[in-house]
This record gives C-alpha cells, sequence and structure tokens, in this order.
C-alpha cells in the first residue's frame, strides 16, 4: 500500500462569478522511500494541492470541495483538527521556499527547531535543546551549538534553509514536503540542498514531494514525476521515462526550453502563450492554445487523465503522435 495516495482532490477559491478551481481532480500516489516531483508552471495547482494535503490552505475563500488523501490509511480530509496537529509535524512537515517568510524573526533558530520536540514528544527543554544541536548537526549547520542562538537575519539563505529542514524533520516525519526549497538560492547552495534532501532519504527512508518548475531539479533528485497544468495533472511517470520520452505536449515542451538543453549562442525555446486564468479556462483540452499539436478534437474534448500503460498516464488524446504510432508506443 502506498504510503500516501490523493484521489479526485478539488480545491475550490471564492470567485465574483462562483467558485474557481484551483485543483481539479487531482490524483497521484507516493511510496515510503520515494521522491515524487511536482512540476509544472507558477499557478498550475502544485502548492495548493500539497497545502490541501495538510489542510492548510490559504485564505477564507479556499476548500476542498472532493476528495480523498490516505496517508498511512486513514483520510486526512475527515479528520479533527486536533487530530491534524497531531499530523503535521509528526507525520508529514513542509519547508518553503522563502524560509525567511516562515522562520520566526524574534526567535532564535535553535529553538524553532527544538519547540515540536516540547510539543509533539514532551521532552524537556534541556533535552530538547540537545536534539536540536543535533539535529542541526546533521543538516550540515557549521557549529551547531554557536548557531542555535542565532536569529534568522544572522544567517545565509542556504543555512536559513537547513535551518527550516532541521525543524520540519524534528519528529521524525516520514513525508516531507518541499516547496520550491532552492529557487532563492544561488547555483552552488541549491546543489548543496538538493544533495542534502537526497541523503535524508537514503539514510532514512524518508518520502518527499519536491514541488519545483525546473526540470533540472527534477533530474537531480526525483523518482516519480507528475507534470500539473491549468490545476490538473496531465502526466504522471517514472523520472527516467518522462525524460527520455514525454507523452504530453506540455511535457515535451518543459524538456525543450530547458537552459542546459540549448547548445551556446542558440535561442532559449519557449512554450508559447501564458496559463489561463482560472476564470476563464478554454474549453477542451486546458493547454490546446499553446499546442504544437493541437487539433479540433482537442478544442472540443475535456481530456482527462488516463493510464497509457500500467504505470504511465497522460491526459493527451494524441500521445502516440509525440513518439511515433504503432510498434513504437509505450
Amino acid at each position: 500500500m502506498a504510503l500516501l495516495e490523493v484521489t479526485d482532490l478539488v480545491v475550490e477559491f471564492a470567485g465574483r462569478g462562483g467558485p474557481l478551481r484551483a485543483v481539479d481532480g487531482v490524483s497521484f500516489e507516493l511510496n515510503a522511500g520515494e521522491i515524487l516531483g511536482l512540476v509544472g508552471e507558477s499557478g498550475s495547482g502544485k502548492s495548493v494541492t500539497c497545502r490541501a494535503i495538510l489542510r492548510l490552505l490559504p485564505g477564507r475563500g479556499a476548500r476542498i470541495a472532493r476528495g480523498t488523501v490516505r496517508y498511512d490509511g486513514r483520510n486526512l480530509l475527515t479528520l479533527s483538527e486536533d487530530e491534524m496537529r497531531e499530523v503535521r509535524g509528526s507525520a508529514i512537515s513542509m519547508i518553503f521556499q522563502n524560509p525567511s517568510s516562515h522562520l520566526d524573526p524574534v526567535m532564535p533558530i535553535g529553538d524553532q527547531v527544538a519547540e515540536p520536540l516540547i510539543v509533539h514528544e514532551d521532552l524537556s527543554k534541556k533535552e530538547a535543546r540537545r536534539r536540536a544541536i543535533e539535529l542541526l548537526r546533521r543538516v550540515g549547520m557549521p557549529d551547531p551549538e554557536q548557531q542555535y542562538g542565532a536569529y534568522a537575519h544572522q544567517l545565509s539563505g542556504g543555512l536559513r534553509q537547513r535551518a527550516m529542514i532541521a525543524a520540519a524533520l524534528s519528529c521524525r516525519p516520514a513525508l516531507l514536503i518541499a516547496d520550491e526549497p532552492t529557487t532563492a538560492l544561488d547555483v552552488t547552495v541549491q546543489a548543496q540542498i538538493l544533495r542534502l534532501l537526497l541523503k535524508l532519504r537514503d539514510k532514512t527512508g524518508l518520502s518527499i514531494i519536491l514541488i519545483t518548475h525546473d526540470l533540472g531539479v527534477i533530474a537531480q533528485t526525483a523518482d516519480s514525476v507528475a507534470v500539473m497544468y491549468a490545476g490538473r495533472v496531465v502526466e504522471r511517470a517514472s523520472k527516467a521515462d518522462l525524460l527520455a520520452r514525454p507523452l504530453h505536449p506540455y511535457s515535451q515542451a518543459l524538456i525543450r526550453s530547458q537552459p542546459e538543453l540549448v547548445k551556446p549562442d542558440a535561442p532559449l525555446p519557449s512554450i508559447e502563450g501564458q496559463p489561463p486564468p482560472l476564470d476563464a479556462l478554454p474549453a477542451g483540452c486546458r493547454f490546446h492554445p499553446r499546442c504544437r499539436y493541437v487539433a479540433a478534437a482537442c478544442r472540443e474534448t475535456d481530456v482527462r487523465l488516463a493510464a497509457v500503460t500500467e504505470r504511465r498516464f497522460s491526459a493527451c488524446i494524441r500521445w502516440r503522435e509525440l513518439i511515433g504510432a504503432g510498434e513504437n508506443a509505450p
């Protein structure tokens, strides 16, 4: 059984003309020890999907309208708020792309790592401090005893992110949701944080959902990938399969536009147009206004994610034409 099963998840925001679906029928699974990359442009619904898993939707106008989120066999959407508080941090934790916005500026970072241990595991302040220092050491914080008393503004971006990871892992959760954890960091520090996440997975069996818009990050870290566009998952596959043979035009376009794949001095390919606003979604396939493979049926048929093989899923009626027909099909 999968550690996490998200099925037909729908999240709506209040709009002037009625509810707007920021997440529309999203489904995926995550196994123990697996890293799932959730990839797509800004506004595709990646972060809202993961916030819904923890029932931490932004604003009063947001609500989970439908679906199930089963973690270790329990549907998180039916738990009481008190039960969810036990899940957050102790079973599932989340880190964010801008730690400065989520670390308390007037509380030493060591105390922020120790606090969940006191709340969830009822440790004494002395024991929580000892564990917090060890956690800071584990995530590569230099001189953790000294840095325990530092404040967020006194640390570099990379060290702030390490402090946030330490706090997220303090109660040994089985699942970590990492929301664009390297976006605000330079390339060298980004690589260090990604290596840290891989090391933690390999050492502890931690499962990770890695939210990103960067397929280069996916290539370095993920085991499987779910590609999101306009609130829906449009392709699911193993990392190797998706990068070698994408079966949705959007996935193909994302791969084609990666800077590292472009020859020096050659123009960088881009995806024409913009993702549609939630209050003006196109009929038919939501990607069709930007798709090079668009046909009449694409403008009329509301294409949903469907199995192509036992392990591959695509929301494109022309997926065969991306790899060739007949004998070349997966």
